[in-house]
C-alpha cells in the first residue's frame, strides 16, 4: 500500500491553478504523477525494495521508503517512471483513434503526460535522467557533482523563462518547477553521494599480494571528500594532517577517515571537524 503525502507547497500550487481556472489541469498533474511514482515504486518492488511513501510537491512528487537502491537496480527503476508517462501517451493516441470524441476530455492529460515524461529526462540530478547517468556512470561521485550543477543551472533557466511568462501567459508551472529543481538539487545531494562515495571506496585490500604501508601529509584545509583519492586496494595509508606551518595536528589511518566521511558533510574541511572529532575521541 502506497501513503500519499501532500507538501504544503503544493497546496499554494494548486490554490494558483485553481484561481486561473485550471481544474482540469491540476487533476490530470495529480493523476500523471502518482501513475509516474506508482511505476517507480512497482520496479522498485519487483527488485526486492520497498518504496511506500509519495510526498506530492508542486509540479512532481518524492518516493520513499528508507530503502538504498544499488546502482544495478537504479536503471530500471529510475526509467519505469518516464516509460510509464510515454506508455499513458501512447495508449491516449490509440483510445482517440478508436474514440476521437474522447480528445476533448483527455488532451489535458496527455499533455502532462508528456511533459511530465520528457522533464523527468533530463540530466539534472534530482531528476530520472540524472539517477540513470549516476547508475551507469565510471565515477559515481564526479557524475553526480556534475549533474548538481545542471541541476542548478536549469533551474535558474527555467525560472527564467518563469519571469518573462509574465509579460506573455504566466506559467505557473514553469515557477514551480524551477523552485523544486533548485531546492532538490542544492540539498538533496549529500546523502546520496556519501552513498556512492562509500561504494567505491576500497577499504578492502588485495591480500594475496603485499601490501604497501604509507604515510600522505595533507593540509587541514583539505575537504574531507578528497582524502579518498588516496585510499587504494594495494595500500594501507595514514594521513598526517597538518597546518599552514607544517606543524602536526592530527594523524589519521584509513578507518578514522571513514569515521569523518560518516559523521560529518562531505566538503567540511578537516579543520572544521577535527576539534570537535579530537575531543569526542578523548572523552
Amino acid at each position: 500500500m502506497i501513503r500519499i503525502k501532500f507538501h504544503p507547497a503544493f497546496w499554494l500550487f494548486a490554490l494558483a491553478v485553481v484561481l486561473q481556472g485550471g481544474y482540469a489541469y491540476l487533476l490530470a498533474t495529480i493523476a500523471v504523477v502518482l501513475i509516474h511514482e506508482f511505476a517507480h515504486s512497482r520496479a522498485a518492488y519487483s527488485r526486492g525494495y520497498v518504496l511506500n511513501c509519495v510526498n506530492l510537491m508542486p509540479y512532481g512528487a518524492m518516493l520513499a521508503g528508507g530503502e538504498d537502491i544499488s546502482r544495478k537496480d537504479a536503471v530500471p527503476i529510475a526509467a519505469a517512471g518516464p516509460l510509464a508517462n510515454f506508455a499513458l501517451c501512447i495508449g491516449l493516441y490509440a483510445l482517440w483513434w478508436a474514440a476521437p470524441a474522447a480528445y476533448t476530455y483527455t488532451k489535458v492529460l496527455f499533455e502532462v503526460s508528456f511533459a511530465i515524461g520528457v522533464f523527468n529526462l533530463l540530466p539534472a540530478y534530482p531528476l530520472d535522467g540524472a539517477r540513470i547517468l549516476v547508475a551507469l556512470g565510471k565515477n559515481p561521485v564526479k557524475t553526480l557533482r556534475i549533474l548538481r550543477v545542471i541541476g542548478m543551472a536549469i533551474a535558474f533557466i527555467m525560472f527564467g523563462l518563469y519571469l518573462v511568462s509574465y509579460f506573455y501567459e504566466l506559467n505557473y508551472s514553469l515557477g514551480a518547477m524551477s523552485v523544486l529543481l533548485y531546492v532538490s538539487a542544492t540539498g538533496g545531494t549529500e546523502k546520496e553521494m556519501y552513498r556512492h562515495l562509500t561504494e567505491t571506496i576500497p577499504y578492502t585490500k588485495h591480500l594475496n599480494s603485499p601490501i604497501i604501508r604509507r604515510t600522505v601529509m595533507v593540509h587541514d584545509g583539505l575537504k574531507l571528500i578528497r582524502l579518498t583519492r588516496h585510499i587504494d586496494a594495494d595500500s594501507y595509508t595514514t594521513f598526517e594532517v597538518v597546518d599552514d606551518n607544517f606543524a602536526k595536528v592530527a594523524e589519521l589511518d584509513e578507518k578514522e577517515v571513514g569515521d569523518l566521511l560518516v559523521k560529518y558533510p562531505l566538503q567540511s574541511t578537516l579543520k572544521e571537524v577535527l576539534p570537535a572529532w579530537l575531543a569526542a575521541r578523548k572523552a
